[in-house]
């Protein structure tokens, strides 16, 4: 392979208007990945003044321009004018009203990707609301109560989880768009809503599909009543995260602590997972030597023996991960660098590697700093103008004409793929038919997929995956690297069949370092990076309620293969392209995820009774009982609450009494009545209804833009699944094709590859497998 190059989006020129999270956020993982960010705070710099802003616009260069004056407003129609990727993130109309917005800049500049990142979309009723980060939260399902018993009080998750999720759903956007308009499709306008974006995170409660069985919302928090998958306190006081002891797994650790014999004998070995969870008397036995085993050695000293064999870690903080863990460093989790306000910082790093393009941040630079240059270069660069390719095509979707071979399994992995799928790309899922949890998400997954069963074990069977991976763009694993090698389908052994591929692979910790190969499935991510200690505030840490890291390293690998992509269009390179759980827990976390000498760790909020930011900012209950969430903006005065019937008066109230106060009063009426009056007062004052996800499933807006929908799987029956997020005005992401059983596409895609002659003997030797005639086994919850 070559040498290292440049960042993939090297010669990418963005602007970003970016306030608070999602826009920022985006334009920071553009910029580390090689794209010319130029910054645009308005004067006095961000709105959000945040100690996470070391990270947020770090790799930027700076300009103050107040917008509300002509001239100022015309240097940023002409920094528009000059750009790749504009990045916003404000109220649909704020842009246009500034002289900046969507319509009149692609017409000025006709290659340009405009992204807009709203609370909620141009076309929503609720367009107009303060749209807080918590209120979009609130409304789109995100704070649900612990235990998922909606008579007790919901928990308001401190991550920020519709911004994060709707910054990775918008990179991939841009990155898509990227790549459309080399190829020849021209510019277009991207919106990601928050309120959408959510439903990347809730798609695993919505999703309905045959085979699924599903268990309540509340059973994903804490340390649940599984014996195989909970966390244990070990000798130092310290806890481990064990997630799924099952298998093979649960009959290594009995040997590892001498116990095989005795387990075998009392049942525990061959239980299997139904019994195992819903055996009351087997939970008890088993949770109790299970117990007393952990509390036999520290949790270090289990996280390293056991590591190899199990999927388990020990739970850490955020400042252990940040500052101490070597296997952050190894993989490049964290970096060190000197900011202007902070100093000496250390902070995260990206969340995913490039091996030819990798990333590569840069401090932030002070507010203002690169005015002189950034007006000098606006009078030296050319007009802008479309972006053709050499052979123009008619393109219907970014990825028209790519093929990707999906080898995942499970969440991260299948999701990546599914997304790829979404952008227009030919994806083929090559499954183990020995594989046991292969119908566990399968159809909520593989959307847009043909689906082929394939035992590498057996003889034949590389010769088909050969002829996959030749013509492939893209390979996709998620099995450990020594895994991939014996099998033959490791990077190395890929690329001397095809040296331009774009190899994909996703780990529990990193494709590096001390803990490379250990295992691990989400609960781990969260655990080593601090993520559980964060939503618990206890050293034994309680599970966030949604697949943050599934979900999320789904989003992560997909930009990393979209970027990889860009760079090998304009270059004809391929690449290797890494992630892992615990890099996308640090992306949730990007506002606790900076050190320097006065970071006081212990401040971060958080917990299971956290309910807001101050009686202006956090949960109230109405007389119905529901709940709705207030957000008013730091610099809106409070007294514009008293316009609101019920509230007369309320900013008159002492503070340390006002939260009693709003109490009082909000529980005079409904909460949703209560939310329609404050959404009226003032553009710096939001509320949203706390939402259950059984009713945000049948919400209006989400239903009218297909981000709901029903299908019907072929030979399996109806379902309910999540439509794509993103809107692209040229290049639409569309839901895939609904998937057949596993193996569905066995036989034909062997005919396509010319193996028509020796189906019957692959078939017979096992290296291929149909799909069995009776339904698929339900998976377990």
């Amino acid at each position: 392979m070559s040498e290292i190059n440049a960042g993939a989006l090297q010669g990418v020129r963005v602007i970003d208007f970016g306030q608070y999270i999602a826009g920022p956020m985006v334009a920071q993982l553009l910029a580390d990945h090689g794209a010319d960010v130029i910054r645009v705070d308005p004067p006095g710099g961000p709105r959000w003044q945040h100690e996470s802003n070391a990270l947020l616009q770090r790799g930027k260069r700076s300009i103050m321009l107040d917008l509300k004056t002509s001239a100022d407003a015309q240097l940023a129609r002409r920094l528009v004018d000059s750009a790749d990727v504009v990045i916003e993130n404000f109220r649909p109309g704020v842009m246009d009203r500034l002289g900046v917005g969507s319509a009149d800049a692609l017409e000025r500049n006709p290659g340009l990707i405009y992204c807009s990142i709203p609370g909620f979309a141009s076309d929503d009723a609720r367009a107009g609301v303060y749209a807080d980060e918590a209120v979009v939260a609130a409304t789109a399902g995100l704070y649900p109560p612990q235990d998922g018993n909606w008579d007790h009080p919901p928990v308001v998750n401190t991550l920020p989880l519709a911004s994060v999720s709707a910054a990775l759903v918008a990179a991939n956007a841009i990155a898509a768009a990227l790549i459309a308009r080399e190829r020849g499709s021209g510019g277009q306008r991207i919106e990601v809503p928050l309120y959408a974006a959510a439903f990347e995170l809730t798609r695993t409660f919505i999703d309905r599909t045959p085979g699924r069985a599903h268990r309540p919302l509340g059973t994903f928090g804490g340390s649940h009543a599984y014996p195989i998958a909970r966390a244990y306190e070990c000798a130092d006081g310290r806890w481990v995260r064990v997630t799924w002891l099952e298998g093979r797994q649960i009959g290594d650790f009995a040997r590892l602590i001498g116990k095989y014999d005795d387990w075998q004998a009392r049942g525990f070995l061959d239980a299997g997972v139904e019994r195992v969870v819903s055996d009351a008397a087997l939970v008890e036995e088993m949770t109790t030597e299970i117990e007393a085993a952990f509390k036999t050695r520290t949790a270090e000293s289990w996280e390293k023996e056991v590591g190899l064999i199990a999927d388990l870690a020990m739970v850490r903080s955020k400042r252990e991960w940040l500052l101490y863990d070597e296997q952050a460093r190894a993989i490049g989790a964290t970096v060190d660098l000197v900011d202007p306000e902070l100093g000496v910082t250390r902070q995260a790093g990206s969340p995913v590697d490039l091996s030819l393009t990798p990333a590569a941040p840069r401090p932030r630079r002070p507010l203002d700093a690169d005015r002189a240059g950034i007006l000098s270069e606006l009078d030296r660069l050319p007009a802008k103008p479309a972006v053709v390719s050499a052979e123009p095509v008619d393109l219907t979707s970014a990825l028209q004409g790519f093929r990707a071979i999906d080898m995942t399994v499970l969440l991260a992995g299948p999701n990546t793929c599914r997304i790829l799928a979404e952008y227009g790309a030919e994806v083929i899922h090559v499954g183990n038919p020995n594989f046991h949890g292969m119908n566990g998400f399968h159809y909520e997954t593989h959307g847009g997929k043909r689906t082929v069963l394939l035992d590498l074990k057996k003889p034949g069977a590389l010769d088909i995956f050969h002829a996959l991976a030749k013509d492939a763009d893209v390979v996709a694993t998620n099995f450990s690297q020594a895994v991939g090698e014996r099998l033959g389908v490791g990077e190395d052994a890929v690329r001397a069949i095809n040296p331009s591929i774009v190899y994909s692979r996703l780990s529990a910790h990193g494709v590096v370092g001390p803990r490379a190969e250990f295992r691990g499935h989400e609960e781990i991510g969260q655990a080593v990076t601090g993520a559980l200690m964060h939503f618990s505030k206890t050293l034994a840490g309680n599970m966030q309620f949604f697949l943050l890291n599934d979900n999320g390293t789904g989003q992560i690998a997909a930009f990393g293969i979209l970027a990889a992509l860009f760079h090998r269009i304009r270059t004809g390179e391929g690449q290797f392209v890494g992630s892992s759980l615990a890099q996308t827990s640090v992306a949730w976390m990007t506002p606790y995820m900076v050190d320097h000498r006065t970071r006081d760790w212990d401040s971060d909020p958080g917990g299971l009774d956290f309910r807001g930011y101050g009686p202006l900012n956090r949960l109230y209950q109405g007389s119905d009982g529901r709940w709705l969430y207030l957000a008013v903006n730091r610099s809106t005065d409070a007294a514009v609450l008293s316009s609101v019937t019920g509230l007369e008066g309320v900013h008159k109230v002492e503070a340390e009494t006002l939260q009693a106060e709003l109490a009082a009063r909000f529980a005079q009426k409904p909460a949703n009545w209560w939310v329609t009056e404050l959404n009226r007062v003032s553009p710096g004052v939001g509320a949203g209804p706390v939402t259950p996800i059984e009713e945000v499933v049948v919400d209006d807006w989400a239903l009218a833009h297909d981000l709901i929908q029903q299908r019907e799987f072929p030979g399996a029956g109806s379902g309910t699944l999540v439509g794509p997020v993103p809107y692209l005005s040229r290049t639409q992401p569309k839901i895939g094709f609904p998937v057949g059983r596993p193996g569905t596409d066995t036989r034909t895609v062997l005919e396509e590859l010319g193996f028509r002659d020796r189906i019957d003997d692959l078939l017979t030797q096992g290296a291929v497998r149909e799909p069995a005639t009776e339904a698929p086994p339900a998976a377990q919850a």
